[in-house]
């Protein structure tokens, strides 16, 4: 199969209706799921509406500013999110219901569907087996679920896969438009997931082998081949590198201006590895701190669920004797990018290792499969990745099943079913508090660290009487209510590895013993409590 392949007018016509009804019919299937769990089941990933949550506070918080959208999670997800929800005034579903969230990860997953049909087409693949091959992996359990459950996931998924079928693209034309593209391609998916940086050294690594190893080129009479080569790679690095630089230090320098601490992002007080410590008593983490083999033990066994489409391009080149070719090394060192930088993570005790963190091994490899597919000396060959598709579809069909294997992801699939988890009736209890503070105290300021509060802020209608984490005078009113008109104060039961509250670090017998300047005034289950303000701090 040669690249490009060259259409006629009709069969270009074909192919792009094919592109768009893919896409759209993709698009439409992810609403329906997200739809069914939003609205239906009412279970949400906590971490996909908070990302809402995080849009919401920019527009429809007591303090609207840009800023609010907050400094430890990459911003783009929670960007488009943004967009979605200027329909709230109208459609308050988009936030109460994490709809938002939803049509963000299913934009992002029809997109990626109509890029995948046409890397398939433009390699020589037939229509009908472009669409296969590409519902095989966007309809599979795990890529599905990220196409709806509001997290960064499906647009990281997406630049990825963007990033790699034009730096392949690059390989076989050398158009330096296509290495522009997998620059920025790569840049973006950066404001996506930190993931970008492990992958991006990946892309790099593989530019490099290209220009001073594939690259046959001729060499001007004046110029050693070696000092060639590597002003060509120097000019290509240049490309591939800069918007990746300007992405990571453009991040440093908003921590650094607005939070006062330039590595905000990795070791601030509301940071993943704040959220874990809780977690590291767990004996399955405790055993993998400072401890190489475990954790590489573990990532294996994580990154196997999602390999065979990897070891079927593995087969395919032991088959047509490509293995040993250079580009061999680009497809191992962009596979085992992101699942190394996960062993590192738990080595140090920063990851809790879920299975989606090792998924990006199957977008990877399924990127990589039309420049494969385009080199195959026999059409037969081509049963080869999608009997591997298929057997990576049913693996993963029966993994989402195993609390053991894939408790995150089970979750959804036991609440459809009605097995609900704590979690469930933690968000029923948070959307009742929003209800009965709406009765109750339509107008009175209420103190509270949005960190745990998500919901019930997103679910009240009158959000903007809340005093939150991204307010710029959230800690004056902590030191100080009564000077800021704090009329209550919503705190969080300590001790939980998921709570992390400023309130309780400034006060933190608060919740078990109350002070003599406030007044118990609900008390909601065992996870929250309402005081309300009777003095002034300063005079206690």
């Amino acid at each position: 199969m040669a690249f490009p392949i060259k259409e006629n007018d009709r069969t270009q016509s074909i192919n792009k209706m094919a592109i768009w009804l893919t896409g759209i019919i993709v698009f439409l299937l992810e609403c329906a799921a997200g739809y069914y769990y939003n609205i239906y089941v009412g279970y949400y990933h906590s971490d996909g509406i908070s990302r809402v949550a995080n849009a919401f506070y920019v527009l429809y918080s007591r303090d609207p500013h840009l800023g609010a959208i907050g400094f430890v999670w990459n911003p783009l997800p929670s960007m488009v999110d943004l967009v979605f929800l200027l329909l709230y005034p109208w459609i308050p579903e988009m936030a109460t219901k994490g709809i938002a969230g939803l049509l963000m990860s299913a934009l992002f997953a029809s997109l990626t569907v109509g890029i995948l049909v046409k890397a398939f087409i433009q390699r020589g693949l037939s229509c009908g087996c472009a669409i296969i091959f590409t519902l095989l992996f966007a309809l599979n359990p795990m890529i599905f679920l990220a196409g709806f459950n509001g997290l960064s996931d499906a647009p990281f998924i997406f630049f990825t896969i963007l990033c790699i079928i034009s730096f392949l693209n690059w390989l076989d034309s050398h158009d330096l438009g296509d290495i522009a593209v997998s620059s920025f391609a790569l840049a973006t998916a950066f404001w996506c997931r930190y993931e970008a940086v492990p992958f991006g050294f990946s892309i790099v690594i593989g530019s490099v082998i290209a220009t001073m190893l594939i690259y046959k080129s001729a060499k001007p009479l004046d110029e050693g081949r070696f000092h060639y080569n590597w002003s060509r790679t120097e000019g290509t690095l240049a490309v591939i590198v800069t918007p990746l630089f300007y992405s990571i230090g453009l991040w440093v320098l908003l921590n650094a201006v607005i939070m006062d601490n330039p590595l905000n992002f990795l070791n601030g007080e509301y940071t993943n590895t704040a959220q874990i410590e809780g977690h590291l008593n767990n004996p399955i983490y405790a055993a993998m701190l400072n401890n190489p083999i475990n954790a590489g033990v573990f990532a294996i066994q994580k990154v196997l669920v999602f390999s065979a489409p990897f070891l079927s391009i593995v087969l395919l080149r032991l088959i047509n004797r490509r293995f040993l070719q250079w580009d061999t090394l680009i497809l191992i060192g962009t596979i085992i990018s992101i699942p190394i930088l996960q062993v590192i993570m738990l080595i140090k005790g920063t990851s809790l290792g879920w299975l989606r963190y090792f998924l990006y091994v199957l977008p990877v490899s399924f990127a990589w499969l039309p420049y494969e597919l385009s080199k195959l000396k026999k059409k037969w060959q081509v049963l080869i990745p999608l009997i591997a598709m298929i057997a990576n579809f049913c693996i993963l069909s029966y993994a989402i099943t195993q609390p053991s294997i894939a408790p995150d992801e089970n979750t959804f699939l036991q609440n459809s079913l009605g097995r609900h988890n704590q979690t469930y009736y933690d968000q029923r209890q948070d959307m009742e508090i929003a209800n009965y503070l709406d009765e109750n105290y339509p107008s009175s300021n209420i103190l509270v660290d949005s960190f745990s509060a998500y919901l019930i802020i997103l679910n009240s209608n009158y959000p903007k009487r809340f005093f939150i984490t991204s307010d710029y005078d959230f800690k004056n009113a902590i030191s100080d209510p009564e000077a800021y008109n704090v009329s209550y104060i919503l705190v969080p039961k300590p001790g939980s590895s998921s709570v992390i509250s400023a309130i309780n670090d400034a006060y933190p017998n608060l919740y078990d013993h109350g002070s003599d300047w406030l007044e118990l005034a609900k008390e909601f289950g065992t996870r929250w409590r309402l005081y309300k303000v009777i003095d002034n701090i300063s005079e206690s």
